[in-house]
């Protein structure tokens, strides 16, 4: 009983963090969003077709990290919807690309599946 016990308390223990853990990556890419649009207005960055945020030539070093620490959370996400929905990490990030390249506005930057950048 003690054994069982214990083995309860640390599943709901790792469902309580992971659940948590969601929600941070979720938070931070809202909050994120303000500084992709501005560095996608200044053409710093684009979406690429792999549904991860890409840098363009000349890109500062804050774009580096907002770029380095959007993919994170962004391969987090992709991890978390492809286990909910039981579909593939790919199909996750391709949905996800399409979403946010259909959000572009015009003149934003966007990677094909060749590496080429063409604008909204």
């Amino acid at each position: 009983m003690k054994k069982l016990s214990i083995l309860f308390l640390t599943a709901i223990s790792f469902l309580v963090v992971q659940t948590s853990l969601q929600a941070d990556f979720k938070d931070r890419m809202k909050e994120r969003l303000p500084s992709i649009l501005k560095a996608k207005d200044a053409g710093s960055v684009g979406e690429g077709i792999d549904g991860f945020l890409h840098l363009r030539d000349l890109a500062s070093e804050a774009a580096k990290k907002l770029v380095t620490d959007e993919n994170s959370d962004r391969k987090k996400y992709f991890v978390t919807a492809a286990k909910k929905h039981g579909s593939t990490i790919q199909e996750v990030a391709q949905m996800f690309s399409n979403a946010m390249k259909s959000r572009d506005k015009n003149g934003h930057w966007q990677k094909g599946s060749s590496g080429s950048w063409s604008e909204k």
